[in-house]
């Protein structure tokens, strides 16, 4: 009887442990509350985005080994300090760990704001895209993530899915009619006081020339050398001329013929852009540009010596000139309205996930960042 006992006792170990295994390999949710549910796979795909930037960090140190992907000689850079983009500074793991927390939280927050304002994803859009999504999946991420346990979709739905949904609540949420509707009047103001508007062309004022080299081989070898002085100085007074005709209200179209009509120029010279400069920006023409004023044209040196210079011809366009086309619902009007309220819209959703105390499954503290190491070196 005891030793019957004593098998009983065995055989009961072993359900519960199975049991137990069965539970652990069944599909489980990183977040399922009301009408949203998130897949633990969800989860451990921004935990991989957030290990591969990580990794990313750590390799700008010189503490990082990239032959080994290790640092300080054999340690996991999991274990290394990193500094993020922002100047955060953590032990990578840690920073992983809480940048898929704070991904997966935001996540809950969208699709509760996307719910709350009645957004709807068009259905045969998604199925097509979804159909296109499958095909990139099985040829480039399928072998990739699959080990990891994240599934197509769950791929499909933090990739794209979510992506959308944030999308069309930002859109509801400042657009025409929305909560925070962003009126025309607001828009065009911070167009016109963020935006610069530039158009600009360049020369070289050198040329490349092959000289044979002096040794038994006779192999040609290509170096710059500068114009000569009376090329240069057309160049010059033509630019000059350029620059006088646009901040005398001229075409720059009509300028930019008359360049590559005279220098046979065949391809397009001309680059134009429309977009907010960065007040640190080290960019040299950018910085140019920043402290022109709007209707302004000017010629601007580039290069170190004179084999290497470039002779520009910049024009800071007035900005009115682009208002009609950045503030249209049917062009640019989503690009500003992105610019102006992305930081608001961003707050707005920690501040959701704070007011719904976003708590996530268990299930989420059994993934950890050496789950990629081990996987990567299991799959080899």
């Amino acid at each position: 009887m005891k030793n019957f006992s004593k098998i009983l006792c065995v055989v009961l170990a072993l359900v519960v442990a199975i049991s137990a295994a069965s539970c652990a390999l069944s599909p489980q949710s990183a977040y399922e509350k009301d009408d949203i549910k998130l897949p633990i796979g969800v989860y451990v795909y921004y935990m991989y985005n957030a290990y591969t930037s990580a990794q990313g960090f750590a390799q700008k140190s010189d503490l990082y080994d990239a032959s080994t992907g290790k640092y300080d000689g054999k340690k996991s850079f999991l274990k290394m300090e990193i500094t993020d983009d922002d100047g955060n500074t953590a032990v990578a793991e840690d920073w992983i760990k809480d940048k898929a927390q704070e991904r997966t939280k935001e996540a809950v927050a969208i699709n509760t704001k996307f719910n709350q304002l009645g957004c709807t994803i068009d259905q045969t859009e998604l199925d097509n895209t979804k159909t296109y999504y499958k095909n990139y999946w099985d040829q480039s991420y399928a072998a990739q993530l699959e080990p990891f346990g994240i599934s197509f979709d769950s791929f499909f739905m933090a990739g794209y899915e979510i992506p959308v949904k944030e999308s069309e609540a930002f859109k509801a949420e400042y657009g025409t009619g929305g909560p925070s509707a962003v009126s025309d009047e607001e828009l065009t103001k911070y167009f016109t006081e963020n935006y610069t508007s530039y158009k600009y062309f360049s020369a070289n004022l050198f040329t490349s020339e092959t000289a044979e080299t002096t040794d038994a081989s006779a192999e040609t070898t290509a170096q710059s050398v500068a114009l000569p002085e009376d090329q240069i100085a057309d160049y010059m007074k033509d630019f000059q001329d350029y620059a006088s005709t646009l901040s005398s209200g001229g075409s720059f179209d009509d300028v930019k013929k008359s360049y590559m009509d005279k220098y046979a120029v065949e391809e397009e010279p001309a680059t134009e852009n429309v977009e907010i400069i960065p007040d640190d920006t080290e960019d040299e023409i950018l910085k140019t540009i920043k402290d022109m004023k709007d209707g302004q044209a000017m010629t601007l040196e580039v290069g170190e010596d004179e084999t290497s210079k470039q002779l520009y011809l910049i024009y800071r366009e007035p900005i009115e000139n682009q208002v009609a086309k950045y503030t249209d619902p049917e062009q640019e009007k989503d690009t500003v309205l992105s610019s102006m309220k992305q930081e608001d819209f961003e707050k707005l959703l920690k501040d959701l996930v704070e007011e719904l105390n976003v708590t996530l499954s268990s299930a989420c503290n059994s993934y950890n960042p050496s789950l990629f190491e081990k996987t990567a070196k299991t799959t080899k």
